[in-house]
């Protein structure tokens, strides 16, 4: 009897909605993910698993670059990524295998923290000056006032970066794929809707728009993507041309 397992796609998503839900249900005062006395009632989850640089390599708490993707900010961000990675990831994990496909979404994930803090240390955006009170005030609860950077602290949750990443692997795997859109309500091939992807990220980061920080790391989930793509599509071909 072949006993049926549970796909990486759909564990990820229960994952996710687990974390949320006890996430509302267990909270701690927190300002930016980091606990602080006085600070909003906040994500249990969070507050242990919000990556940013200062937390994940200046406190050495690195597991965060992974349990970050996991983390979410409201329904609204949970709802419309776990319905993407439903729709886009099963095609993905069928192609790649379960193994290669949670570790490519993970690495995806991981890139986009990453690039994020990169782009910030730039100064390709910059925090609002609430964000950035909140900033000098946490490093000086710490103990760090004067020797860590705004961009060093700027928080970032979400399974965005990831899914970018596997919605790019879509694009190089079924690029002539149709997909309808409700907003705005039109179909268009799938290798359009990456470039659109980009372009509306790299647009919001150059004009440091909202959300800058958000789109920084999906476009660090999607160069990810784009690279594994790129060689992957390399080894196929050089797998086909050996036969």
């Amino acid at each position: 009897m072949n006993e049926r397992r549970l796909s990486v796609t759909n564990s990820l998503i229960i994952i996710n909605v687990v974390v949320f839900v006890v996430g509302l249900l267990a909270q701690r005062p927190a300002v930016l993910g980091i606990s602080y006395p006085g600070g909003a009632p906040t994500s249990v989850f969070e507050v242990l698993g919000a990556y940013s640089w200062f937390s994940s390599f200046m406190q050495w708490e690195v597991w965060r670059v992974i349990s970050y993707q996991f983390v979410h900010a409201n329904f609204g961000h949970l709802l419309f990524n776990m319905w993407a990675l439903y729709f886009f990831g099963p095609a993905v994990e069928f192609a790649m295998g379960s193994r290669r496909y949670l570790a490519f979404y993970l690495t995806c994930g991981v890139a986009g923290a990453l690039f994020s803090s990169f782009l910030s240390g730039l100064g390709f955006y910059s925090p609002g000056n609430s964000m950035l009170m909140a900033c000098n005030e946490l490093a000086a609860y710490t103990g760090y006032s004067g020797m860590v950077e705004v961009w060093q602290m700027i928080p970032l949750i979400g399974a965005s970066a990831a899914l970018y990443g596997v919605i790019i692997a879509t694009a190089f795997m079924y690029p002539d794929a149709r997909i309808s859109l409700l907003f705005p309500p039109i179909t268009l091939k799938l290798r359009t809707f990456a470039l659109w992807v980009v372009g509306i990220a790299s647009f919001i980061i150059l004009f440091n728009l909202d959300n800058a920080g958000g789109e920084a790391g999906h476009l660090g989930g999607i160069i990810m993507g784009a690279l594994i793509m790129y060689i992957w599509k390399l080894r196929q071909r050089h797998h086909d041309s050996s036969l």
